[in-house]
């Protein structure tokens, strides 16, 4: 017995070892500098994103069940998923800018494999290599940042970033956080960074989808969050410039979603809509920041923070909700569906409750992290001056407009797919998904009907990382505030959930009192037609012709049809194509690309195939490296 309790010493005592070795190498310096430090801000977003990449996994290991004849191709896939998982973990982690740098390429590349998982198919590829150029423009604009800081104070860590804010001029201080707020924005996907969302989320398989619009493009969120915490002016100034690219973003994408009839598309600039609700509240937060007001610095950040965890679930949800519907029709056209919700009831109970969530309404999680940024904005009408007060009024009626669309938008999207009837005539019935495909949706439900219940607790939670992360002081009477008003989400909740158990319980005791009387089908009232019809049904298109009307300048739609004309009396087959493209892409980006593609093309006699003119160039580079060296 003796020796067993010894035996069992000496193996504490090397695994002791062996763990205080991996602590030493991992969290202690690099020339002194602390490479790895998470706090709680890096512990909520590492939490988020675990949550998404195991489900996901969960997931994808179903959805790409039909693939295992692949095994060379699951490999890679998998090891890419996993290498971006590894990614957002040392990024999210460190403390110095080098090892940052390496974890979001680690990010980038793994994603970019994960994304064309189906390379054969020439548009996979090409959204594919979109995706990794954009992901690539924003690692130069952030190694340029840091190369600054390192050139100004020689530091390659978080202090050293916080130095050079400190040192630098206002113009150079709001210059620096620019580049910072591009390079990040590439990623997360502000306007007008975003393009390369609505081509990558259709593309990549749908556990994937989930990751990228759940966590991945929330790197860039970490990002802005991270290195503005690390400002000691000009907050205010950066906090309106991030509130008006909320709004714009915001704005923006739910007004794209709403007129799209891919559904993976739709959703994707659905991304775009609350990765804008997300700013918005950065921007409150800086805003209430820079000006010592505790609360609205609270409430702008906290509300970030939940909608942040809120967006990571309910989109996650809903892309695996996507992909069940993709499996089982083999389209992501809803024009081509219908009437799904009897063949597939339960990812139509999924789907909506994710519409419900997303669109903000309560007593969903959705509700609650949007009612903090409402109130943060209200708080904003009370600040000095006119300007402030003006900007935080126009917000708030832009995120009363996001809400409003983004029902539309969901409501659409549920009715064309899951109500009615089929619109066309698929290759096979559809059919319920199996049971390993629907339990991680099923999981993710937990979380959010926790944060439903309990939005107070995740608001006090989020309240503190804020207040830690951006070191704002909070008095007795914000304090008092801050808890009244944690106070007021719970109220709220419970009164919400209150008019739902009554509505279910007078559904309950209808059930009961027609369960045992005689039933009688027949055919819904058809408004006067005697033969109803598939073509007679509200299609995608028409369903948000009115909006699309009315953002005609910033919803370019290319149609192909030939109008009636009063002298036909009995008209010929027509045949109608419209299709909605991005304005940004259309007229920014493709136009930028096509000058910079002119402008490369005219350079095209330096490749020649000439060895000696090779040689040349390389002789005149290595002169031009001596010259600049001597004159350095």
């Amino acid at each position: 017995m003796a020796q067993k309790v010894g035996k069992q010493n000496v193996w504490s005592f090397k695994q002791q070892f062996i763990l205080e070795m991996l602590l030493n190498n991992l969290f202690d310096a690099i020339d002194g500098q602390t490479v790895f430090a998470p706090d709680y801000l890096s512990m909520w977003f590492i939490a988020i994103v675990t949550l998404i990449f195991l489900v996901g996994a969960w997931y994808g290991k179903s959805y790409l069940a039909h693939y295992d004849q692949r095994a060379g191709q699951m490999r890679l896939h998998w090891t890419s998923y996993v290498l971006t998982f590894v990614g957002m973990l040392v990024l999210m982690c460190t403390r110095n800018l080098i090892i940052f740098l390496l974890g979001w390429e680690l990010m980038a590349i793994g994603s970019f494999f994960a994304v064309i998982f189906e390379n054969e198919k020439p548009l996979v590829l090409k959204s594919g290599l979109n995706y990794f150029i954009q992901s690539h423009i924003a690692v130069l604009l952030l190694t340029g940042a840091f190369c600054r800081v390192y050139a100004t104070t020689g530091a390659i860590d978080f202090s050293g970033v916080s130095l050079y804010l400190s040192q630098a001029s206002n113009k150079e201080v709001y210059l620096f956080m620019l580049i910072l707020v591009a390079g990040f924005g590439f990623k997360a996907g502000i306007v007008p960074f975003h393009s390369w969302l609505p081509h990558a989320h259709p593309a990549a398989p749908s556990h994937v989808s989930g990751v990228m619009s759940g966590v991945i493009v929330k790197a860039g969120i970490y990002g802005i969050v991270r290195f503005a915490s690390l400002m000691s002016s000009m907050q205010v100034q950066l906090g309106a410039t991030i509130l008006i690219l909320g709004v714009v973003s915001g704005l923006y994408g739910i007004v794209n979603a709403a007129v799209h009839r891919d559904f993976k598309r739709m959703l994707a600039y659905c991304t775009i809509e609350n990765i804008g609700i997300i700013c918005m509240g950065i921007g409150v937060g800086l805003i209430g920041w820079g000006t010592d007001s505790a609360m609205i610095a609270t409430l702008g950040f906290a509300g970030a923070l939940l909608h942040t965890l809120n967006h990571a679930l309910f989109k996650a949800l809903l892309f695996f909700g996507a992909g069940n519907i993709y499996v089982s029709t083999h389209t992501r056209n809803m024009e081509e569906l219908g009437g799904l919700i009897k063949q597939m009831p339960q990812t139509a109970f999924i789907f909506l409750i994710g519409s419900v969530a997303i669109g903000g309404l309560p007593p969903l999680s959705g509700f609650v992290s949007e009612f903090v940024i409402y109130n943060g904005l209200l708080q904003g009408l009370n600040a000095d001056g006119l300007a402030m007060p003006v900007l935080m009024l126009l917000s708030g009626i832009a995120l009363a407009i996001i809400g409003g669309v983004s029902m539309l938008a969901f409501t659409k999207s549920f009715g064309v797919i899951f109500l009615g009837t089929p619109r066309t005539q698929l290759h096979s019935i559809p059919q319920e998904v199996n049971k390993p495909m629907l339990w991680p949706a099923y999981i993710l439900l937990a979380p959010i009907a926790i944060l439903m219940l309990c939005p107070s607790v995740f608001f006090d939670i989020a309240a503190q990382i804020a207040e830690f992360t951006f070191n704002v002081k909070i008095g007795a009477s914000a304090a008092g505030n801050i808890a009244g008003f944690s106070e007021t989400i719970e109220n709220v909740t419970i009164g919400f959930l209150f008019f739902v158990a009554i509505i279910a319980i007078v559904a309950f005791i209808r059930f009961r009192m027609v369960k045992s009387l005689p039933m009688h089908e027949s055919n819904t009232w058809g408004c006067g037609y005697a033969r109803p019809i598939r073509g007679i049904q509200y299609t995608s298109k028409s369903f948000a012709h009115t909006l699309a009307s009315l953002f005609r300048g910033i919803l370019p739609t290319n149609s192909r049809f030939s109008a009636l004309t009063t002298e036909e009396i009995f008209p010929k087959d027509r045949s109608h194509v419209s299709f909605d493209s991005d304005m940004c892409e259309k007229r920014i980006i493709n136009p930028l690309t096509f000058s910079i593609t002119r402008g490369l093309s005219k350079l095209q006699f330096v490749q020649n195939g000439n060895l000696q003119r090779y040689i040349v160039y390389g002789l005149g580079y290595i002169l031009l490296l001596v010259a600049s060296a001597l004159l350095y």
